[in-house]
């Protein structure tokens, strides 16, 4: 069984031996049951490529309720840092958040860099 840690903070993350999870979740069922069910598929990798997809393809999640819930309670925003720091871990750098702000920020500068060498 994996130990759950609430937090004050982002809104979920599974560390491999324990998942923190935003204590505010406990007040809306329709977001904290997918998102526990996501942290619990992910792996006990440090990194994936399963993990990176889990990522990416949210499903069960509605993201517009999330979106309201993170507006609601600010303290969430930290869930969209790529480095974050946990009582227990301390620093932790979330590698699939790293890789997909990367992947992100190429397709910027590559469609910037495009305009401006066709401009």
């Amino acid at each position: 069984m994996t130990k759950i840690i609430l937090t004050d903070w982002g809104i979920a993350n599974n560390y491999g031996d324990f998942i923190e999870i935003n204590r505010n979740l406990l007040k809306y069922p329709s977001l904290v049951n997918p998102i526990m069910k996501h942290e619990l598929l992910h792996s006990d990798k440090t990194f994936s490529i399963y993990d990176l997809k889990h990522d990416l393809f949210n499903d069960g999640i509605d993201n517009l309720e999330l979106i309201k819930f993170m507006i609601k309670h600010p303290k969430t925003l930290t869930q969209l840092l790529p480095i974050c720091w946990t009582k227990k871990k301390g620093f932790v750098i979330d590698i699939n958040l790293s890789l997909i702000y990367l992947f992100y920020f190429s397709l910027v500068f590559l469609a910037v860099t495009v305009f401006f060498l066709l401009s």
